[in-house]
């Protein structure tokens, strides 16, 4: 006899043309992928990465286990929510010896994690983390607790130095400290930067270059690396060297190569092939020019950069130039036809025909607009971005030519 069961809703989805499964069904450094992917020689740093990774994560839970034992609690609770933080342009100088930018290091310090990360969408105006609080503030379940997503991290670093170089302390040296410490360990063995560590696994597992991710950190292990972080010992200085010569060395080998020509890169990259690859749902495998844009301008910001980074820099303005689209505004996560708009760029192209691409939460394909819904909006699917990146590299290079 068939039992009859309740249809799972996923099942017509997956039916549906042009579905790929979601990224958080791979787990990207499995024990199987690293022996089937990673040449012998570099299996055991391989390894090594994700047993540091499992003994940190569980030295956190530990951690967090005895809070709450102690606070009399049987679970975390959230974190005040604000969509995002990040050091802004009336943070001058001035304001970081105020009251009030004491207040907010003395929130964000209470936020760190015992790893040394920081999580996301915390309101550091709001309140001291107290005993059994979650570092995250979307769920209390154990996830993002340390990540460079979204700016975090990078940015409470850059905050506290600020503050360190208005009102100097030890507890803002050590947090400083704490936090590159964090960047250098979360570093993958070929020099790319996962989106969550301790491993969380999924899509999270991936070369994050979303959001800027990998590129907020390089430009802070890069100003460590040329002195311009007081704070950092000696050997963070020199372990920071070393960890933007193999981050670079992470985009050069990323950045997609089509029909024998470098183009640009995707949000996320597979850690052991450099392939990329899809994350959430709706953010499919695909080439990105928002965040290409980023790594063209960190990669312009070097002061002597080889002719390997000079080249990736010429395929990569190269591509974006020859994309532009015109006649379409984009704003308020509306799309319209005006003549006078400047030029937009899509987010996500089509790797191979270079097609505008954008999805639903379904995950299915789409090159039009007008056919997203659960997704239209909060989530920026056109950009202007990549017209500044363009200028900036016009002047870029008249003083780097590119040698034939």
């Amino acid at each position: 006899m068939v039992v009859a069961q309740n249809p799972n809703p996923m099942d017509s989805i997956r039916k549906l043309p042009g579905y790929r499964p979601a990224a958080d069904t791979i787990h990207y450094l499995a024990p199987d992928r690293i022996e089937r992917l990673v040449a012998p020689i570099e299996r055991p740093l391989w390894t090594a990465y994700v047993a540091r990774s499992r003994a940190q994560y569980v030295r956190d839970t530990v951690a967090m286990q005895r809070e709450l034992r102690a606070a009399g609690k049987s679970a975390m609770t959230r974190a005040p929510y604000t969509h995002g933080f990040e050091v802004g342009v009336a943070m001058t100088a001035k304001w970081f010896a105020t009251d009030s930018a004491r207040r907010m290091a003395d929130v964000i310090l209470s936020f760190q994690a015992s790893n040394g990360g920081w999580s996301k969408h915390v309101d550091f105006s709001h309140h001291i983390r107290q005993p059994g609080e979650s570092y995250y503030a979307e769920s209390a379940e154990w996830e993002y607790i340390s990540t460079i997503d979204n700016g975090s991290t990078t940015e409470e670093i850059r905050f506290l130095h600020g503050m360190n170089r208005a009102k100097p302390s030890a507890k803002y040296t050590e947090a400083i400290r704490r936090g590159l410490d964090y960047l250098l360990d979360m570093q993958m063995p070929n020099g790319c930067f996962p989106q969550v560590y301790p491993l969380q696994g999924s899509y999270h597992d991936a070369v994050t270059i979303n959001d800027d991710a990998m590129t907020h950190a390089l430009i802070v292990l890069h100003d460590v690396s040329d002195g311009k972080v007081a704070e950092a010992t000696a050997a963070e200085q020199r372990r920071a060297n070393v960890a933007v010569s193999k981050g670079l060395a992470c985009l050069l080998a990323s950045q997609v190569v089509v029909g024998g020509k470098r183009t640009i890169w995707g949000q996320q990259h597979d850690p052991l092939t450099l392939a990329p690859i899809a994350a959430r749902t709706y953010e499919l495998t695909s080439l990105s020019a928002l965040e290409s844009a980023g790594v063209l301008d960190f990669l312009m910001t070097l002061p002597t950069p080889n002719q390997r980074i000079v080249e990736a820099v010429y395929a990569g303005a190269e591509w974006l130039r020859d994309r532009p689209l015109h006649g379409l505004r984009y704003q308020g996560y509306v799309l319209t036809r005006d003549d006078k708009a400047p030029p937009l760029w899509g987010r996500l192209y089509e790797i191979g025909t270079n097609r505008v691409i954008m999805a639903n939460r379904d995950g299915v394909k789409q090159y039009d607009w007008n056919q997203l819904t659960d997704r239209r909006s909060g989530y920026g699917w056109y950009t202007t971005v990549p017209a500044q990146t363009l200028a900036t590299f016009e002047k870029w290079s008249r003083q780097h030519p590119l040698n034939p």
